[in-house]
């Protein structure tokens, strides 16, 4: 039947050689040469289906008429005889050789336009009903399944983009989309209010005003006050971008009007507490009629104490604000601790776990290790301030635990705010430059109450080559 040969075609685009299926490399000397090949394999190999099956076809209208003419000749029949016979024979055999290829080439030609009709998403047309053993009704059947699939698939995929399209719209943050050759493909209102131009799809990213720096994009019109990121992201194996950028002056300004309330609050204590006494002091002795040495150099030996705990607190309060980039290199934790301990007024009992080795910015450890050691001794209430400290490495990152056997934290939840502090002499300070010095860091520090055991305080940073990256 016509069909079983269109399928035996498919069949034929089928690698025969068992090393083209398996790419095994076929040795030089068992390839036969091209001029040793048959004329039927390079004649096969020249022609295409179609022009095979008609080359067939006309072979064999060719042998039955030659047959018929050879017949007739046995027959002693005359010329005029063989001629008329094979010229009458020669019609209906040429017309059922051309019926015969019409029938493949139309079933192949319909199951082609039907396919290009799929593919155009068309729905509302159907393939002509094949009998159930017509492989090529199988191949129908199959297409329509593929099609119907990709339909599917491109109407799920059409729903998901015209939500997340309707959702950036309504998104307030500006957002836009570029291509790999930077061209815009996607803007929603927010960028296009925010920009006040007009933004074509296909415009190339320099005509917006964009610019491209290591892989990131940036625009002049969104300053210090918005907080812009840059993603790069491979779609159907092109590389894309998406820009977006935050409004962040609200909080920003909510944040500067607070750490000036701060500011001027704990400096206004600060400036009290110092200068209230010495306003007292230097009044009482302007009162007096005559000065007595000993009483004068009293209260100027007062007004030096006061001066310089407000020096010293200004310094500190200058160190927690201009923090320095980290010099990360490895060093002996141990010299670290024996040169903190022996500036303490009271020494701690030390007692040291782990490797000795560190990596992080030797000057900033020793003042960590400093405030900590002077907040234990001073926290302890026992004979012996005692000091256990673990090292040690978890999921690339180094880990430091200090704990001390004083009576905790009074308040956990504000002990690391700046300036706050429930010492009768303390700066609030301390605590609150260990914890910056720890994000300076990439890390974080952390505190815990130990029940019946004191404090625990647990310091976080990364491995130099993560800080490094």
């Amino acid at each position: 039947m016509p069909y079983t040969d269109a399928w035996k075609n498919l069949v034929l685009t089928m690698p025969q050689n068992k090393d083209v299926i398996t790419n095994k490399r076929v040795p030089q000397e068992e390839k036969r040469p091209d001029n040793k090949r048959s004329f039927g394999s390079r004649l096969i190999s020249k022609l295409s289906h179609e022009q095979w099956l008609i080359f067939t076809l006309s072979i064999t209208v060719i042998t039955i008429l030659s047959l018929t003419a050879a017949l007739t000749w046995s027959l002693a029949w005359s010329n005029l005889a063989t001629a008329t016979l094979v010229f009458l024979l020669s019609y209906p055999i040429i017309w059922l050789a051309w019926r015969g290829y019409h029938f493949w080439r139309q079933a192949i030609m319909q199951l082609t336009t039907y396919t290009q009709v799929m593919r155009e998403g068309e729905t509302n047309l159907h393939f002509k009903a094949q009998h159930k053993d017509n492989l090529l009704g199988e191949l129908q059947r199959e297409i329509s399944a593929l099609a119907k699939a990709n339909q599917h698939k491109k109407q799920h995929n059409q729903t998901l983009e015209n939500l997340l399209s309707h959702i950036l719209d309504s998104w307030p943050i500006p957002v836009c989309l570029f291509d790999e050759n930077n061209q815009l493909s996607y803007r929603n209102i927010a960028m296009r209010e925010k920009l006040q131009q007009p933004m074509l799809l296909g415009t190339k990213a320099e005509d917006l005003g964009f610019t491209l720096t290591d892989d990131s994009l940036s625009h002049a019109q969104f300053d210090q006050q918005w907080q812009c990121q840059s993603i790069s992201y491979v779609y159907q194996q092109k590389k894309c971008h998406i820009f977006s950028a935050l409004d962040i002056s609200q909080p920003l300004h909510q944040q500067q009007s607070i750490t000036q309330q701060n500011l001027i609050r704990v400096l206004a204590h600060e400036l009290r507490n110092s200068l209230t006494p010495m306003a007292s002091m230097a009044d009482t002795l302007l009162n007096n009629e005559t000065f007595d040495e000993q009483q004068v150099r009293m209260v100027l030996s007062r007004i030096q104490v006061r001066s310089n705990r407000l020096l010293s607190f200004i310094e500190q309060y200058s160190q927690l604000s201009q923090l320095p980039t980290p010099k990360m290199t490895w060093f002996d934790l141990n010299e670290l601790i024996e040169e903190a301990n022996a500036m303490m007024t009271k020494r701690c009992m030390i007692n040291f776990q782990g490797n000795s080795q560190c990596c992080a910015d030797v000057d900033q450890m020793s003042q960590i290790l400093i405030n900590l050691f002077k907040n234990a001794s001073e926290a302890c209430a026992k004979e012996h301030c005692k000091i256990d400290i673990k090292v040690f490495c978890q999921q690339n990152n180094q880990v430091i635990e200090v704990t001390d056997n004083g009576a905790g934290f009074a308040n956990l939840d504000n002990a690391l705010t700046p300036f706050y502090t429930t010492k009768n002499h303390g700066s609030g300070i301390g605590l609150s430059l260990c914890a910056e010095i720890s994000r300076n860091h990439g890390g974080e520090l952390k505190l815990q109450n130990i029940d019946n055991a004191g404090a625990r305080i647990t310091m976080t940073w990364p491995m130099i080559s993560k800080i490094n990256s």
